[in-house]
């Protein structure tokens, strides 16, 4: 057998164990080093070791950039924004079972989620958020989508997709972003017209019956229907579930 067929089977003995292609692909390298390094003289010199490491210079693409500049005006003081944080570092996996523990370690393994929204005072997550370009159209980009959807969701963390775009409107993302922006707001103060509203004039937003996310008013802003209110996902545009406003 030749080197390649065994490398080869050792890759697929190895993703059969939970690791991932890069994963297998790193131990393999390894491995190769070392057998490499056998027939060497222990009187040669060691080299030093090699470090060709040099700085990105889009550490943010272009639309990520711009994305980011709106997400921080909508966020304000409210929020602490983190970009690119390895799933690794938000979730984990209990270590009760070993082999288990490191199967599904790895499935999160060298994936990360593009902006974290965090709690000032804590940094304790409050929403991550994946910006989709066109790339997220593939079958591939797509099932790694739907897992780390899962992920999030068996966490208890919110996960928005938002479509990349060439410009965004302030005003549109801050409704999206305002239910998890206030989930720490434990005391708020209310305004004089919630002082003097009647428990009858105070409407409670319903969840969404599609995805169970909260809804949130919104106004009709152009057209026979302009100005009039309705109920709209928070999920948007992953869920465009609507329901009429009868207050």
């Amino acid at each position: 057998m030749t080197s390649d067929n065994k490398f080869g089977l050792l890759r697929r003995m190895l993703r059969a164990l939970g690791l991932s292609q890069q994963s297998a692909d790193d131990v393999v390298d390894f491995i190769g080093d070392l057998l490499a390094g056998e027939g060497k003289s222990n009187h040669e010199p060691k080299q030093s070791p090699d470090f060709p490491y040099h700085l990105r210079d889009n550490f943010l693409s272009a639309a990520e950039l711009s994305f980011f500049d709106v997400l921080r005006t909508v966020v304000g003081n409210r929020a602490v924004l983190c970009t690119k944080v390895a799933l690794g570092d938000v979730f984990w996996v209990k270590r009760d079972d070993a082999s288990r523990h490191r199967i599904y370690t790895n499935k999160i393994d060298r994936k990360h989620v593009d902006f974290l929204v965090c709690d000032p005072a804590t940094m304790r997550p409050l929403l991550g958020i994946e910006l989709d370009d066109k790339s997220h159209q593939r079958q591939d980009r797509q099932e790694r989508d739907a897992f780390v959807d899962q992920v999030f969701n068996a966490a208890g963390l919110p996960l928005l997709h938002i479509p990349a775009k060439r410009g965004y409107v302030v005003a549109d993302l801050s409704t999206t972003l305002a239910p998890y922006l206030n989930i720490q707001a434990a005391h708020p103060t209310p305004t004089p017209q919630a002082e003097l509203a009647s428990p009858l004039e105070t409407t409670k937003a319903p969840n969404c019956p599609k995805c169970g996310s909260s809804m949130i008013l919104r106004t009709v802003r152009s057209g026979a229907n302009a100005g009039n209110q309705f109920w709209g996902c928070s999920n948007y545009p992953n869920c465009r579930s609507m329901l009429p406003y009868t207050g």
